[in-house]
């Protein structure tokens, strides 16, 4: 048994995708956009300035994008996984570098390896994205709607996914 298939993290993976197409297709039409997405088992939040009526047809078009075979919709370049896996790889690539018994003479070794990691992480981020923390399988599923809050000065929506 595949623990990426139960629930409820198998839901979380494919509103993460789900998530990152809209996200996509958001800064399409908006290079300068700054947002910020979170899913969670109900749907997904974005966090910034998007219009809901924007929202709501951005998240519609590529949920029917991913549901038409667009996987690659569900991988987005600045994910907090890329952070993540860099994150793991520099701490680790450092830890590995200095060695032992840390000495000041190492820190040109730390900086090398700490710079490969970061050059590694990039393209194993994506790959993460794919195989761990995202889903494309969308089969089934509907923008249910959107519910909008306020965090101080952040505007917050909930993009609500239904399943059949």
């Amino acid at each position: 048994m595949n623990i990426l298939e139960t629930e409820p993290i198998a839901r979380v993976r494919r509103h993460h995708a789900i998530e990152h197409a809209t996200v996509t297709l958001l800064s399409e039409r908006n290079s300068q956009l700054r947002i910020v997405g979170r899913s969670d088992t109900t749907g997904f939040f974005i966090y910034g300035e998007v219009e809901r009526a924007e929202l709501e047809d951005a998240a519609r078009r590529a949920l029917a994008r991913l549901q038409n075979g667009e996987r690659a919709l569900a991988i987005h370049p600045r994910c907090g996984t890329n952070l993540v896996i860099a994150g793991l790889l520099t701490a680790l690539a450092a830890i590995l570098a200095m060695g032992r018994k840390p000495h000041v003479d190492k820190i040109p070794n730390v900086i090398l390896a700490t710079t490969l990691a970061a050059f590694v992480a990039q393209p194993l981020g994506a790959k993460f994205q794919e195989r761990v923390t995202t889903s494309p399988d969308a089969r089934g599923a509907r923008i249910a709607g959107i519910r909008a809050a306020q965090m101080g000065q952040i505007k917050v929506q909930h993009v609500d996914i239904a399943w059949a």
